[in-house]
């Protein structure tokens, strides 16, 4: 039974009102994952290399000399210098005040004192003798979409920028490190190689409560190859045509808004996927799956993923109705037919498929049949259904016999009324040695947080920390303001959530831990005190839109939590106080505090579903009632209380007698 069910049945005349308050803060809290116990406060120093260059570079090591840009530069380029990066380094170079921008071609001479080259050297053929003169080694013996990227004074007197690729998506990612690099006309010298861990670090498309609008999905496309994801998989549930009951071809205008996507996310260096899903067991189509593919093609989509485990309906047990293995084979006939289309069409990649996931005991028979059966060159997303340790990532590997794309899990913010606004916790170092590449499915709302992180993973996983990332995020949604940052660090780490968004709690539940332990609230006054006032500074200062908007219940339901939390610390000081003295309890309530929570409701959803406050907010005024009640929730006893709720994981510690 749930905690607050006889809670709410009780007639209203019977329920007092902190009853009432303790039975909204457990629908508030139902469902969240319970905080971790004394997770330490945060390690939030800000490093001065990651928030400007971000992903992480490999290695970023100064020169002595600094450089300083003129009035007018001459930019290199070869004839099959990306044109991308060839636009962003020019409106990198205006924005840092440069007026004229000349443009030579890589075999002509070039007269001025300040020369831009770019380009690797099969872009540019003047590049290496720009980096000669630099004593620098280029990024001929890099892995694809490597780079260096140079600032200083040759020995040829001259004075360069380099911006040299492995391959031209090296080149136009060098062109998004020296975007972050360069902020004014003073640059020191410097000099960047990196280079991806991982070969494919992909995003999936398929935000259910929120479907993102086609402007939204533009820009999120520059944002992703900005910060370096290099696929993108276009499967939203407002995909017209998808899913188990239609399987026509497009409607008029669809194409069209698909072209420009892919042409987007070409421009932008992000690899465009479009998921197919084929329907239920026993109704694969062939032959409609050919022809939409055809359609897609000759629009320049090049990728292509068949999404098995989309039955429809949220269900996940592909072997409902079927035998697994006649499963296993009817989807391995399926693929296979698809990916011998592949090679007559130049550019093709690989087929992917995303399995079923089976439950219960025919799960082996069912991948051990596909595996069987699978063509060896199908790629294979794979997910566990939680972060997978290496023992299962190695297990997986050896049962499809391939190396896999890891699919992760997806983040809690998809429960209805969560919000996930946490660090990207990553797999560990070294992931890039067993699989092929990444794939992360986002928050429906306000994804960028985690997806910064994401991107910070899966570009540089051996160096990978998920708090340090998660500050440059903020900074970067910011702008760098400091009241902001601060304000948005306040709101977000009361929306960390599990799956892969890193640890519960953060710096709130380590400050309401040293308040239980050592009785000290000054510190923790001034937390909930910035937590109540970070809505308004964030609706004041922050220049994103689109995340105002996302987090717009959630916001008012922060307010007025951080108040209601704010009066629940006053109301647990002075019950102490009070007790001791032998005294009343005059102290102010919380619970008006907590229905005007309440009533912020999260857009788009089934029902009115109330946006969260945070577990951690939650959990303490909560806790801050049953003690100044001096009796546990409705429904629970005192040895109830001390006992961790079903499904939860964390600290166990008493709701009643024993600290708030």
């Amino acid at each position: 039974m749930a905690v607050g069910t006889t809670s709410a049945a009780l007639p209203p005349h019977r329920r007092s009102r902190g009853a009432h308050a303790v039975a909204l803060m457990l629908s508030l809290l139902e469902g969240a994952p319970a905080v971790a116990g004394s997770p330490g406060r945060a390690a939030a120093g800000r490093d001065d290399l990651a928030p400007r260059l971000f992903p992480r570079p490999r290695s970023v090591q100064k020169r002595p000399e600094s450089v300083r840009l003129p009035a007018a530069v001459t930019v290199v380029r070869g004839a099959s210098t990306d044109a991308g990066a060839l636009a962003l380094v020019e409106e990198v170079l205006h924005d840092a005040g440069v007026r004229a921008i000349g443009r030579s071609d890589d075999h002509a001479p070039v007269r001025d004192r300040f020369v831009v080259h770019v380009g690797g050297h099969r872009e540019n053929g003047a590049t290496a003798d720009a980096l000669s003169a630099l004593g620098i080694q280029g990024a001929e013996t890099m892995a694809a979409e490597g780079y260096v990227l140079a600032v200083g004074a040759g020995r040829d007197g001259r004075r360069h920028i380099v911006l040299s690729g492995a391959d031209p998506t090296g080149t136009y990612y060098a062109a998004r490190t020296l975007r972050r690099l360069v902020h004014g006309p003073k640059l020191r010298g410097t000099v960047i190689r990196d280079w991806p861990s991982l070969a494919r670090r992909g995003v999936v498309d398929v935000s259910r409560s929120s479907p993102w609008s086609h402007q939204r999905r533009l820009a999120d496309l520059e944002w992703l190859g900005g910060h370096k994801v290099n696929a993108y998989y276009y499967a939203p549930a407002d995909a017209p045509c998808r899913g188990p009951e239609g399987r026509s071809l497009f409607p008029p205008g669809e194409l069209a808004r698909i072209a420009e996507l892919v042409g987007h996310a070409c421009a932008h260096h992000v690899e465009f996927g479009y998921v197919l899903s084929p329907g239920r067991p026993g109704q694969y189509a062939l032959g409609e799956l050919t022809a939409k593919v055809a359609a897609l093609r000759n629009i320049g989509v090049r990728s292509f993923v068949v999404a098995f485990e989309d039955l429809g309906g949220g269900r996940r047990d592909g072997a409902a109705g079927t035998e697994p293995r006649a499963l296993a084979h009817a989807q391995a006939r399926l693929a296979n037919a698809l990916h011998a289309e592949c090679p007559g069409h130049p550019g093709v990649a690989p087929l992917q498929i995303a399995p079923t996931a089976c439950a219960g005991p025919g799960q082996n028979d069912y991948l051990r049949r596909l595996a069987q059966e699978l063509d060896p060159g199908i790629a294979v997303q794979w997910s566990a259904g939680s972060p997978a340790s290496r023992g299962q990532r190695a297990t997986a590997r050896r049962a499809f016999g391939r190396r896999l794309l890891v699919r992760d899990p997806g983040p809690e913010g998809g429960t209805p009324g969560r919000l996930s606004l946490g660090p990207y916790a990553g797999h560990g170092p070294g992931l890039a040695e067993e699989v092929l590449g990444l794939v992360t499915v986002p928050p429906p709302r306000a994804s960028r947080i985690a997806l910064s992180g994401f991107a910070d993973y899966a570009w540089n996983d051996g160096d990978y920390d998920p708090e340090r990332s998660w500050s440059a995020a903020l900074d970067e949604l910011t702008g760098g303001d400091e009241a902001a940052t601060d304000a948005l660090r306040a709101f977000a780490d009361v929306h960390r959530t599990g799956g892969t968004a890193g640890r519960q709690g953060g710096e709130l539940a380590a400050l309401v831990s040293e308040f239980r332990r050592d009785g000290h609230a000054a510190p923790l006054r001034k937390a909930l005190r910035a937590v109540h006032e970070a809505p308004a500074v964030l609706r004041g200062r922050l220049r994103d839109p689109a995340f105002l908007a996302d987090t717009g219940p959630w916001l008012d339901a922060a307010e007025a939590c951080g108040e209601a939390a704010l009066a629940a610390l006053e109301s647990t000081t002075a019950h102490s106080t009070h007790r001791r003295a032998g005294a009343g309890e005059p102290h102010p309530s919380p619970v008006p505090l907590v229905d005007r929570a309440r009533s912020s409701t999260e857009p788009d959803s089934p029902g009115a579903v109330p946006a969260e406050c945070g577990p951690v907010l939650a959990e303490f005024v909560l806790a801050a009632l049953e003690r100044t009640a001096h009796r546990p929730a409705p429904g629970r006893t005192s040895t109830e209380a001390r006992r961790p709720r079903p499904g939860r994981t964390g600290e166990t510690r008493p709701l009643t007698d024993g600290g708030v």
